[in-house]
């Protein structure tokens, strides 16, 4: 008994970890995100956690930064969406739509990592898909699905919410065998190189960027250290849950976002809470 004890209690740390960490990170994302060019602010975003991995710098090897091309490619992109709506809607709003990777999750790994989908799961989906109504509430439920979609900064997390999950199948299937440190490492270079890369593409300037580091230095650094390290700790849960139970658990995250962005931001929370009890709730009948 013991023996399974041990392993189960390392497990919830991890995750409790992760949870505070990812519910301070939407506060720092949003700080880092007004006023700043979605490019710059989001390599600052990732290059700052990058950087926060500076003891573990000898941990990346070759064969770790190969398997990060790939998907580094896609949290580039997941995450420079991720970055764009923290900057342009409400934290209160983005962290319940942040869990919505639950829902492309459980598919996916149904369909890659043979896991199980069952009507439970599907009931689960509609509870959650049904929560999100109540994050900009109109008249009606038809009503209330129009407010999101007007919203261009909800559209950009419900896109990025799926390239998430598709980063976590990936991220399942090349961390078995790897480093978790190492990996992280090489991902955050990565997305860090790739999102620098978009933002001189798209006509970012040098000045954008030092300008970012000197007015929200603090930010970028609370933000790149909750960033990465929640990033670890998923990583090392992995090694205790399955990610179709580590990464709902994540989403308790989104009660610690409202409580700071209450706190912070002095976001109105109101209804939006009750979309994220029903979003976790729909969790718990996924998985």
């Amino acid at each position: 008994m013991d023996a399974l004890i041990v392993p189960q209690m390392a497990g919830l740390l991890w995750m409790s970890l992760r949870i505070i960490l990812l519910g301070y990170e939407r506060i720092a994302g949003n700080r880092i995100s007004k006023g700043s060019p979605t490019f710059v602010a989001a390599w600052g975003f990732f290059f700052f956690s990058f950087l926060s991995f500076f003891p573990f710098f000898n941990t990346i090897t070759w064969k770790i930064l190969l398997n990060s091309l790939v998907s580094g490619t896609i949290y580039s992109i997941s995450f420079s969406l991720y970055t764009y709506a923290l900057g342009n809607e409400d934290a209160s709003v983005i962290a319940p739509l942040y869990n919505l990777n639950a829902i492309f999750l459980v598919i996916l790994a149904a369909m890659f990592l043979g896991e199980h989908f069952s009507v439970k799961r599907l009931l689960g989906a509609l509870l959650m898909i049904y929560g999100v109504s109540f994050l900009k509430k109109g008249e009606n439920v038809v009503i209330s699905y129009k407010n999101i979609i007007k919203s261009k900064g909800a559209v950009a997390m419900i896109v990025a919410s799926l390239l998430m999950a598709i980063g976590r199948i990936i991220d399942r299937k090349f961390t078995i065998n790897l480093s978790p440190i190492g990996y992280s490492v090489g991902i955050y270079l990565v997305i860090s190189a790739y999102i620098l890369i978009y933002g001189v593409a798209t006509g970012s300037r040098i000045p954008d960027y030092i300008s970012l580091v000197k007015q929200k230095w603090i930010y970028l650094i609370l933000g790149g250290i909750c960033n990465a390290y929640s990033y670890v700790a998923l990583l090392k849960a992995f090694n205790y849950f399955g990610v179709s139970v580590a990464e709902p658990l994540s989403m308790l995250s989104v009660f610690v976002t409202m409580f700071f962005a209450k706190i912070f931001l002095k976001e109105v929370i109101g209804i939006r809470l009750l979309a994220a009890i029903l979003l976790f709730s729909g969790s718990i009948l996924i998985y």
